[in-house]
């Protein structure tokens, strides 16, 4: 298990508020209790995962701590909507998010994907849910959910060393800290913006 460091029980505590907010909006358990439903809420996260993970790759996508590549989602939300469902031409046509600044230094993008990864790690919760209430299973519509499978909880933790690793100024830490902010925030626009 990974140490719980100062800075790790900071960036947890400064970003609480935003994280709680977030959940109230994205309000899983409502959204996701009809196929029809779980399907929009997919469709919702990779209108903002796509753009997410585009501005992040150039920046991660050469971090070879981290594998940035194994932790991307946008593929794995395509595969679940057309488990559901939707073609190409559909997948296609669904919005994105349009207001992600660029990203320009590793602490900034690790602050951004401090969120991505925590909803991760969330996500087995929903995961368990879905495949139950819905009869989804991972890589028939529960693959985003449950994206890391068993590697889930070594994914978060490999993930949290790469973070404190990065966090040793000040300066970073505040950039990390801003940036996770940040995302939360554009993430309960996002969904705020389609209503609850």
């Amino acid at each position: 298990m990974t140490t719980v460091t100062p800075f790790l029980a900071r960036l947890k505590d400064a970003t609480r508020p935003h994280h709680e907010a977030t959940e109230l909006t994205v309000n899983l358990g409502n959204r996701s209790k009809t196929r029809e439903g779980y399907r929009e809420l997919l469709g919702r996260f990779l209108g903002f995962y796509e753009p997410a993970e585009a501005r992040l790759a150039p920046v991660l996508g050469q971090t070879v701590d981290l594998d940035f590549t194994r932790r991307r989602k946008t593929e794995l939300l395509k595969a679940d909507l057309r488990s559901l469902g939707l073609d190409d031409a559909a997948i296609n046509s669904l919005p994105r998010f349009t207001a992600l600044e660029p990203l320009h230094d590793v602490p900034t993008a690790l602050g951004s994907m401090y969120v991505l990864e925590g909803a991760t790690l969330g996500g087995q919760y929903i995961a368990k849910y879905v495949q139950s209430a819905l009869g989804v299973e991972p890589g028939q519509g529960c693959s985003f959910f449950s994206s890391y499978g068993e590697e889930v909880g070594p994914m978060w933790k490999a993930f949290r060393e790469v973070l404190t690793a990065h966090a040793d100024a000040e300066p970073d830490q505040e950039a990390i800290i801003d940036s996770a902010k940040a995302t939360f925030e554009h993430f309960n626009d996002w969904f705020l913006a389609f209503g609850k």
